[in-house]
């Protein structure tokens, strides 16, 4: 269950990138053309911009993915957490069946 939570995550923020660099240009492009910018200009600058806000972005996403990483338990934490319960559960169920006997001679 958590991995396909997981997963979600992951696949929206792969989305990062590409709407940052998309929406900084944009705003550029409104900008440059309100500026009167000429085309050839206004292209280069656009081109720059593009690229280095992918890579902000791409590194964005790398941050929140390790951040994600770092906070989710280890499945082997997990695992002995669930045989530990496993065991008490087990020593519990025990315990009631001697206690059930007890009553049962007394």
């Amino acid at each position: 269950m958590n991995k396909g939570k997981t997963r979600k995550k992951i696949m929206k923020r792969r989305l990062i990138p590409a709407f940052l660099m998309l929406s900084v240009g944009l705003i550029c492009s409104i900008v440059m053309r309100i500026n009167h910018y000429e085309t050839n200009e206004m292209l280069s600058v656009l081109l720059g911009l593009l690229i280095v806000y992918y890579v902000v972005g791409s590194l964005f996403e790398v941050m929140l993915n390790l951040f994600d990483k770092q906070n989710q338990p280890e499945p082997a934490e997990e695992e002995e957490e669930e045989e530990e319960e496993a065991v008490i559960g087990e020593e519990e169920a025990q315990a009631d069946m001697e206690e059930g006997q007890v009553k049962a001679e007394g």
